[in-house]
């Protein structure tokens, strides 16, 4: 599986523009076949801009270079609508899992089940005590 992760800071006067292109790439995003997760996430600035975080795990790079329209994937921010100019600057990382895709699928169960979520909440609780 492959882990797609765009992060970039928006400039303050386009942070709706980029809400709306988000929107309409997460629609466009799960659409495609071979998508596994997809969220977008942001950290609001005092100057009114935003730090954003665009992530999406795709089944394999073909799914990917599909929704992408090729194989330039470091320079696409792929938003469907609009352009470049939204972002101040940013920056695109892909990286490959280890697992197998039937490991995943396990994760996902016992997720679902709920016996992974405790540790996870316990992981987020530690890290915040050690701020």
């Amino acid at each position: 599986m492959i882990v797609r992760v765009l992060q970039g800071h928006v400039h303050p006067g386009q942070v709706a523009v980029f809400r709306e292109q988000a929107q309409q790439a997460l629609l466009d995003a799960r659409r495609h076949d071979g998508l596994v997760f997809a969220k977008v996430a942001r950290q609001a600035h005092a100057d009114g801009g935003e730090e954003v975080v665009f992530i999406s795990v795709w089944r394999d790079l073909e799914a990917l270079y599909r929704w992408v329209g090729g194989t330039d994937l470091l320079d696409t921010p792929v938003l469907t609508t609009g352009s470049f100019e939204v972002f101040e600057h940013f920056d695109v990382q892909h990286y490959e899992t280890y697992e197998t895709p039937e490991a995943d699928q396990v994760e996902a169960a016992e997720t679902s089940s709920g016996v992974v979520r405790p540790v996870i909440e316990a992981a987020a609780g530690i890290v915040k005590a050690a701020r």
